[in-house]
């Protein structure tokens, strides 16, 4: 380019700052697109779901791209000798086939070399410095035919940023859904459903369990006196939920209004779901409770057991009250909790209690015998 032509570019060029990231019109075999020039990408790269309207022609490419942040990942493939015409210069040059986002074509470094291109923002455009087509190439601010388009592109640094300042910051993701794929349940596994389906329950029924051969027992330190506590505070939201909790439990028979000395108070904690889930706080009833030291099964012992099985079934309590078992007559008044609607206490043996993951524990041994390993609330069934 000589002065002259230097000179003409930089009276003709606007030159007020320049917004967001540089893009000229080119032509990429004969069609028109809207490409970014960016310093600092080492080659040039085309959209991958722009290589069949631009008709190129892939060949297998060994090569790898790796942006900010992120693993380097394998190209789809490379363009070579394609057609590109940015203002008046014309030449071919390789593109490899990527997926992009927000980009159609992206010329690299590789462009820049080729065309002996100098970057000018200030003007917002660029000099094409090659001897046999000098020109100046204006910018444009137009994206897919969008006028002043904001890019919603940050840095590992500005979002790093906006995070230690407060800044309101929304994570998104598109998850493909595929379509549900139903089999035919195997004849022989319908009819063991329909033989056993007293035992095996969609929901466990509302009604107190069958009589074991051991209840679970509350067997206090002697001379404690009853430990009795007030209600904790709630929202009125908790003590909606309450209500509606507690007349499951009495629709379900699994608790009765209580006249017992003993009181524990109810909390809720909050599920993964957002759900609320209803705790009784026995903790000063179990600091008064003789501790059964049974000792928790190891690990490697369990493992040498699983030694040898072939099929495995893995199953857990029924979350909330532990059913396997009532409470014995003498220690249900143990199990009274304190609420905003009354105390209550329970027929069935609740969670929280010690000694309850133990019991149930050595009740389902006896139940399963030999083929199950029982660790607290999860058992495994072995053939």
């Amino acid at each position: 380019m000589n002065p002259l032509q230097l000179l003409n570019a930089i009276q003709q060029a606007k030159t007020s700052p320049s917004e967001g990231l540089m893009y000229v019109d080119a032509e990429v075999n004969q069609r028109r697109v809207l490409a970014m020039v960016d310093s600092g990408a080492t080659h040039s790269f085309v959209a991958d779901h722009m290589v069949g309207k631009l008709g190129l022609d892939l060949v297998e490419n060994s090569s790898r791209m790796k942006a900010v942040n992120s693993e380097a990942k394998r190209i789809q493939g490379m363009a070579t000798d394609v057609n590109l015409k940015v203002g008046s210069w014309e030449g071919k040059i390789n593109l490899m086939a990527v997926p992009l986002d927000d980009f159609d074509v992206i010329l690299g470094n590789d462009f820049l070399h080729l065309g002996s291109i100098a970057l000018m923002p200030f003007l917002k455009g660029l000099f094409v410095m090659n001897k046999s087509h000098p020109c100046f190439v204006p910018a444009t601010n137009t994206i897919a035919g969008k006028e002043k388009t904001k890019l919603s592109h940050l840095s590992a640094i500005q979002v790093k940023d906006g995070l230690r300042k407060g800044e309101p910051t929304f994570l998104a993701a598109l998850v493909e859904t595929k379509a549900r794929t139903t089999s035919k349940i195997p004849d022989v596994v319908v009819e063991m459903l329909e033989d056993f389906g007293d035992v095996m329950p969609a929901e466990l029924p509302k009604q107190l369990p069958p009589k074991r051969e051991i209840d679970h027992e509350i067997e206090l330190i002697p001379g404690s006196k009853p430990p009795a506590q007030a209600p904790y505070r709630m929202a009125p939201k908790e003590l909606e939920e309450l209500r509606k909790q507690l007349q499951e439990l009495l629709d379900a028979g699994f608790i009765q209004p209580s006249k017992a000395p003993y009181g524990a108070p109810v909390l809720f904690q909050r599920k993964h779901d957002g759900s609320l889930r209803m705790c009784v706080d026995y903790r000063a009833l179990n600091k008064l409770t003789v501790k059964n030291k049974y000792p928790i099964p190891l690990v490697a012992d369990l493992f040498d057991r699983l030694s040898g099985a072939r099929l495995l079934y893995k199953a857990g309590l029924e979350v909330g009250v532990l059913s396997s078992s009532d409470c014995s007559t003498g220690d249900i008044p143990k199990t009274a909790m304190v609420t905003r609607y009354g105390s209550f206490e329970y027929l069935v043996m609740p969670f929280g209690l010690t000694n309850a993951l133990l019991h149930s524990r050595n009740l389902m041994n006896d139940v399963l015998e030999r083929n199950s390993l029982i660790d607290l609330s999860l058992f495994i069934l072995t053939t």
